[in-house]
């Protein structure tokens, strides 16, 4: 994995005001793995994708988050710091990409969830829409008792919730809960934690302030874009300190 340049990181970050989320991530991954081609880092199960985000976070801004919540208890506002290690499965859990289970005389065989599914599962209207493209893009094959193939369609709810339980537990990166707890009222809760989404909020931070820093030395000094992204992010806040002296 490669850090990208603050230029690469504006240019995705530019494109992605117009993507959709799952897009934005996959072109993050490319700038960082060159060598990946788009389809094997959108056919990445997503547990393994949001590993290698943590990765690049870490590579880009550090192994310190800090994650703001509300208590559902009381509406206390809540700051924890957590680490990117802190946040990692095991490779050899969330690296399991196909699975099998038995179920009420089934016999199914499925792999994991990518991000090239939920792209697809965009176009979706509405939440059991999604759930049922979901379960046909990732069911490999269904077998009844006597060996006989099973429309993945025909599968009872219980089934259905069977097989999401088991691609839960195969792929635990994919779905982090962090245990919080309220100082003030003492209510203790879960909140998801989707490193996308924290990750593609700090890029967009950090993308603001870095363009107020180029326009800042640029109305200073002159310079042109790509000459100041050039420099290093110390370097930019020492020549800044000068422009304002």
């Amino acid at each position: 994995m490669r850090a990208p340049s603050a230029a690469e990181l504006l240019d995705i970050w530019e494109r992605g005001l117009q993507q959709p989320p799952t897009e934005r991530m996959l072109a993050l991954l490319g700038a960082a793995h060159p060598g990946s081609s788009p389809g094997e880092l959108a056919g990445l199960p997503i547990g393994r994708r949001d590993a290698l985000l943590l990765e690049l976070r870490e590579l880009l801004l550090g192994p310190d988050l800090t994650m703001v919540a509300s208590c559902p208890g009381c509406g206390e506002p809540l700051e924890s710091t957590l680490r990117t290690a802190d946040l990692r499965v095991s490779p050899a859990i969330a690296h399991q990409e196909h699975q099998a289970i038995e179920v009420e005389g089934y016999r199914v065989s499925f792999r994991l969830p990518a991000s090239s599914d939920l792209t697809a599962l965009a176009t979706a209207m509405d939440r059991d829409s999604a759930c049922r493209m979901l379960l046909g893009r990732c069911l490999l094959d269904v077998h009844g008792g006597n060996g006989e193939t099973v429309d993945p369609h025909a599968l009872s709810p219980r089934v259905v919730a069977a097989i999401a339980a088991q691609m839960s537990a195969a792929d635990p990166q994919a779905d982090m809960q962090i245990n919080l707890a309220c100082p003030s009222c003492k209510h203790a809760w879960q909140a998801a934690f989707d490193i996308a989404r924290f990750l593609w909020k700090e890029i967009h931070a950090w993308a603001r302030l870095t363009l107020r820093d180029v326009h800042g030395l640029a109305h200073a000094y002159g310079w042109r874009e790509a000459d100041i992204l050039a420099l290093s992010p110390t370097r930019r806040q020492i020549y800044l300190e000068l422009a304002r002296q």
